[in-house]
């Protein structure tokens, strides 16, 4: 068991946090606690936000007890610096500017000049070489391909917390400005029989691949000294890596026919996400019943295509339902799984979506709805249970393909090399053309070598890849965020009540105490 120690003032920041802890824990490992009861628990870790002096004084304390773990997520009381022999310094001046970048432009990138960096202390949990720009585009003031969120600079629990300076020995990661260090962004302080693991930011690295670390920390680390937690991987047992794909079909579906026929060769499965206007042209029709039937998926795309849902609960759930019943009296099959359109993803939207009867909702993009960028898929917080989010951020389109003259998939590559070193359930997407535009690529024929070429990589980088339609990834991650994780002398099992093997015969993969094994499915959560 985990707990979460935050004040009344930091509940989103704690909600937030609480849900990312039980995507990769599961919901049964972890609990919210009052700081007065934390002199009394004896969990082996404990997560804190902005702690007091108080709480500070409390958490030494229980560290004090022997074999335990900390993670501490914003700002830190001076006993607590003292403790991590931290330095105060100063802001950077111009910081909050320099934490901004302008819009991509075409075929390139923009990032802000100031740049979380990875130092070598850091490979001892898994991060070498990572670097994380605060903001970044790769297509106008949208997207980003590789997949995180933005670090702000104002104050928000999605914001730099502290002007600190860890010793060289502990610091993991440093902000860069010009190539120079200004101040810490992660630290890991290491004593006999503790260890303490800090993020300068409220929510930590929730919105990034580097939540990876925070998994590895507690899976992992120290696992001959220190007590670990099993995490949930997100990667199914046998496979060291997962995709799915899209099209999103905005203006056309039936012009998607060449590529979905290019993934058919490749075998590779091929979903659509469909915006219902389309629909009252019946040449649509048949594309959405053929994909299906060779294994393909077809989720909704929403009825209108209407910016943030229409803007209101009652608006979502007429775009959730409408396209939801059209689908489903073309296909014959209940639809459950929707993608945001322009990865707008409000909170009243996710609300409308679970009431209008779907089982699952794809968006997440830096520039908005910052909640929904999700380092792992599952439960959302204040969701009720069986409803879980996915963010998937990379959009492979012309117009983000990088100039001639190099390799202009290298941004793409990246993104899936990253999702695969920190075993994330990868997905990207792509819009079929329509007369109106192409999405920037020169040719169908241009897309398709694209498409191949991205594939191929993929497999290449790969022992034993899995590709799954959008309607079995979604189910597989379902059924993960089902299952309650128990740990009972040395044995690692877990829970369900969803039925066993979702897609064929996937299974559940555990990483504890330096390994990763089959998760045992046992009948109680009494091992």
């Amino acid at each position: 068991m985990i707990s979460l120690i935050a004040s009344q003032t930091d509940n989103e920041a704690a909600n937030l946090t609480l849900a990312a802890l039980g995507r990769s824990l599961s919901q049964f490992q972890v609990r919210r606690l009052a700081a007065a009861a934390l002199p009394s628990v004896n969990d082996p870790c404990v997560v804190a936000i902005n702690p007091s002096e108080e709480v500070g004084q409390q958490i030494l304390d229980w560290v004090g007890k022997g074999r335990r773990k900390a993670i501490l997520f914003g700002r830190l009381p001076p006993c607590l610096i003292g403790y991590l022999q931290m330095e105060a310094c100063d802001w950077p001046v111009l910081l909050e500017e320099r934490s901004r970048c302008a819009p991509a432009p075409t075929s390139g990138f923009t990032e802000s000049p100031c740049v979380i960096r990875y130092c070598d202390e850091a490979a001892r949990l898994g991060a070498v070489g990572w670097r994380r720009p605060l903001e970044r585009f790769d297509f106008t003031d949208e997207w980003n391909n590789l997949g995180y969120g933005a670090v702000r600079v104002d104050g928000s629990h999605w914001s730099l917390s502290l002007p600190l300076r860890a010793s060289p020995a502990d610091e993991l990661a440093s902000l860069d400005l010009d190539g120079e260090p200004a101040l810490s962004y992660a630290a890991c302080h290491d004593r006999a029989e503790a260890s303490v693991l800090w993020f300068n930011r409220s929510v930590g690295p929730i919105d990034s691949f580097e939540w990876r670390l925070i998994e590895n920390f507690l899976a992992h680390y120290r696992h001959d000294e220190l007590a670990c937690q099993p995490v949930l991987s997100e990667i199914p047992w046998g496979y060291d890596a997962a995709v799915t794909m899209r099209l999103d079909c905005d203006e056309d579906i039936e012009s998607a026919r060449s590529l979905w026929q290019c993934y058919q060769g490749m075998d590779v499965p091929f979903s659509l996400a469909v915006h219902t206007t389309n629909l009252s042209d019946e040449r649509h029709h048949s594309i959405l019943r053929e994909v299906r039937a060779s294994g393909g998926a077809i989720v909704s795309h929403t009825a209108t295509h209407a910016p943030n849902w229409g803007g209101s609960y009652e608006a979502a759930f007429h775009e959730g339902l409408m396209s939801k019943r059209l689908l489903e009296a073309i296909l014959g099959h209940p639809v459950v799984v929707a993608v945001s359109p322009f990865h707008q993803t409000p909170d009243y939207a996710l609300a409308a979506l679970a009431d209008a009867g779907y089982l699952a909702c794809i968006g997440g993009i830096i520039r908005n709805d910052p909640a929904f960028l999700l380092a792992r898929s599952g439960h959302l917080a204040g969701m009720a249970e069986h409803f879980i989010g996915h963010s998937q951020q990379c959009m492979l389109h012309g117009d983000c393909m990088l100039q001639p003259g190099g390799d202009r998939l290298s941004v793409y590559k990246q993104a899936f090399d990253i999702a695969k070193q920190t075993r994330t359930f990868f997905g990207f997407l792509d819009h079929p053309f329509s007369a109106r535009y192409q999405y920037g690529w020169s040719s169908e024929l241009d897309r398709i070598h694209a498409h191949q070429d991205f594939i191929s990589h993929i497999r290449s980088q790969s022992d034993r890849p899995l590709f799954l339609n959008i309607d079995q990834a979604m189910s597989f991650l379902r059924f993960r965020a089902q299952a309650r994780v128990a740990l009972h002398e040395g044995r690692v099992g877990y829970f369900s009540a969803a039925e066993e093997g979702p897609e064929a015969a996937l299974t559940l993969a555990v990483e504890y105490n330096g390994e990763l094994r089959q998760a045992e499915r046992i009948k109680s959560l009494q091992l």
